[in-house]
């Protein structure tokens, strides 16, 4: 009878050890929904990086054509007031 009373007494032992390591169901719940909240503001971080990202990239797109212009016109313009001045020239003579 003692034998089954240690035994008896060591498995409540074991249980009550096991028991005391599992995590109240509120307490997951709190943990799960941090968590949740964590995943959430590192998603919207994300998005405001890409959107930065995708402006920079349009703003750097307008900046390479406002380039082009420049140099086109810087180089395009004086030719044509050269063709215009040769023309007229031709033309007055």
């Amino acid at each position: 009878m003692e034998a089954l009373r240690r035994s008896v007494e060591s498995g409540f032992n074991s249980l009550n050890a096991r028991l005391d390591r599992v995590v109240p169901n509120e307490l997951f719940q709190a943990y799960q929904q941090a968590v949740q909240r964590q995943f959430d503001d590192h998603e919207r971080k994300i998005a405001g990086i890409e959107a930065e990202r995708d402006a920079e990239k349009a703003q750097r797109a307008n900046d390479r054509k406002l380039i082009v212009m420049a140099v086109f016109t810087a180089f395009v313009s004086p030719l044509v007031i050269l063709l215009i001045q040769l023309w007229l020239n031709g033309k007055g003579s």
